[in-house]
This record gives C-alpha cells, structure tokens and sequence, in this order.
C-alpha cells in the first residue's frame, strides 16, 4: 500500500496510508490530511488513484501545488517525488505502510477558518532549493505572525505589501473594524517603511501609536489585537 509522510522542513509531521480513492489535503478540517498553515488553501490539492498509481492534482490553491520544484495542475506520482505546499512536503512513498501509531491529524495548528495567505513565488523556490540541497537559504525580510501554535512569514519581496481584512491583503487580519487595507509596508531605498491608512483602528508599533515609521528588525507591530513582528527570516 502507497504512502505518504508530511515534513516540515525535513521534520515528520505525520504518515498517511492511501486507502482510498482520493485524498484531499489542505487547511479545512474536513480534509483527509491536515496541513494548517496560512500559505495552504483550504482545499489545496488531492492525491487521486490513477489505474494502478496514484496522481497529484491542484484543486485551485491560491499559492500552488509543486512536485520536485515544478508547478503543477495534474501530474503521475513516482515513488519518493516530493509535494511541495509552502514549507510543508509531502513525500510520497509507493511501496510503503504508515506506522499503526502515527499520528494521523497532519500538521494542525487552529487556522482552518483563516484566509489563505498569498506566499511570494521566489519565496516558495527560494525555500524548495533550501530544502532540497539541505543548506541554508539568504536572509529575507518578513511579517511574522503567531496563528494556531504556528509561527507563518508574509516575505516583503514586494515594493509595497497590505495588512487588512480584505481578500487582497497581502497579510490576513481580523478584528471589528479593521479595514480591507489597515495599512502598508512599503519597500524603500532605506528599508521598509509601515503606513497607517487610517480608521478606527490605531497601529501601533513597539507600544507606541504611530501614523508612520521606518522599520527595525524586532519591532513589533499591532493591529486590532493581531502582533506582527518585523524580521529577517
């Protein structure tokens, strides 16, 4: 019976024997293997029977499905390929049976009803290449965020990244009257800078209120009750 093992980074989080003919995975609780992070889609991707073998298909995920550092929509398994959701891998294994004592809720965390957060695609190869050569891969900067027990990184690759309750935010938040733009970091020659897009929620940055400020690695940012940290990754 085929197999697969869910790893973060190169730590197992869980084994999962496939019995039967389609195995979805994603961060909705109602998914057959759990990967509850902010970078997965509810319902990412499923692992089908295929004839004899089994196939890997995306089910519409916002940040994409890899297999061996390509991006696919429908693809054969080949034994030990390697699935590649964010920071989480799922390899895959033909021949194997999963321990009877393995922990089968997947990498869970509490963030099953939370938008799905939109992961830069250099990001996502710069990580696969991490773990691949099993190196280390250069230093970036991100907005880190504690979700479910689970600390998740929205890398500023871009020239301007948003904070809000809209679906386009580039970082997710909740919280009463938060707006669908909360506020921005916006990429300088000087290093990122945040801005405030006003409203009723005040942003706040290492305690104090601010409108605007030039970040520093460690500051710590909240919005609505939500703590952002400001930091190389």
């Amino acid at each position: 019976m085929a197999k697969v093992t869910v790893l973060f980074g190169n730590d197992p989080q869980g084994e999962f024997p496939l019995e039967k003919a389609e195995h979805t995975i994603g961060r909705a609780r109602d998914c057959d293997i759990l990967v509850d992070n902010l970078g997965v889609s509810r319902h990412h991707c499923s692992i089908v029977q295929d004839g004899d073998g089994w196939a890997i298909v995306d089910k519409g995920s916002n940040n994409g499905t890899f297999l061996n550092g390509a991006q696919v929509k429908t693809q054969t398994l080949k034994h030990e390929d390697r699935i590649v959701l964010g920071k989480y891998s799922l390899v895959f294994d033909a021949y194997g049976f999963a321990d009877k004592g393995a922990d089968k809720r997947g990498a869970t965390g509490g963030m099953g009803s939370e938008m799905t957060m939109f992961v830069d695609p250099e990001a996502i190869k710069q990580m696969q290449e991490k773990i691949k050569s099993g190196g280390s891969a250069p230093a970036r900067v991100a907005l880190s965020v504690m979700q479910g027990g689970r600390e998740a990184n929205c890398i500023l690759s871009k020239t301007e990244t948003t904070i809000g309750k809209g679906i386009d935010a580039d970082l997710p938040i909740k919280g009463l009257l938060v707006k669908p733009i909360q506020a921005k970091v916006i990429k300088t020659d000087q290093g990122h800078r945040m801005v405030s897009t006003g409203g009723f929620r005040s942003l706040r940055v290492n305690g104090a209120k601010v409108s605007e400020k030039t970040l520093q690695p460690g500051d710590v940012i909240v919005i609505a009750g939500t703590m952002i940290t400001y930091k190389q990754v």
